[in-house]
């Protein structure tokens, strides 16, 4: 499940719509520059919660920062995303395993507002809620402990 989750919020955070009324210079517009944006570029996991809040630590108080939750060799690892639409997910300094995780496939979609990452336990959907040169969000539906939960992430350039 960690891989599918980690997979998954960077499937997410390349996909998606950019809805703004107002475009700043940085933020991608229609079809190929959220491509531009996406591709090269190592994505670092910044931000996770969930909505409906659960209590995943037992304590009956429930949680919404997923990210506080992550062990610390997993807070640095990174997705990179390429042309041809293939992904890899990298390790970061601080490493969680010694094995290396097997390249996925991804594909934009609905005008570049979401995104599909496909790799050996499957595939899922997300939709990109903002990208600039910086930084990406996207979100995505999941289960956690057994309730249906929306997960945003916001992932930067690093």
């Amino acid at each position: 499940m960690k891989k599918i989750t980690i997979l998954f919020s960077c499937a997410i955070m390349l996909t998606g719509a950019v809805s703004c009324s107002k475009k700043k210079k940085d933020e991608a517009g229609p079809s190929g520059s959220v491509t531009q944006m996406l591709v090269g570029t190592k994505w670092r996991l910044t931000a996770q919660t969930i909505n409906p809040a659960v209590d995943v630590t037992g304590d009956g108080v429930p949680d919404s920062d997923m990210f506080a939750f992550m062990p610390e060799c997993a807070k640095d690892d990174y997705v990179i995303f390429s042309t041809g639409g293939v992904y890899q997910l990298f390790e970061g300094q601080k490493k969680c395993s010694d094995a290396q995780e097997a390249p996925g496939t991804w594909v934009l979609f609905n005008n570049d507002k979401s995104l599909r990452v496909t790799d050996e336990d499957g595939s899922f959907e997300a939709e990109i809620l903002s990208i600039s040169a910086t930084e990406l969000k996207f979100r995505y539906n999941e289960e956690v402990d057994g309730k249906n939960v929306k997960v945003t992430e916001t992932r930067v350039k690093s």
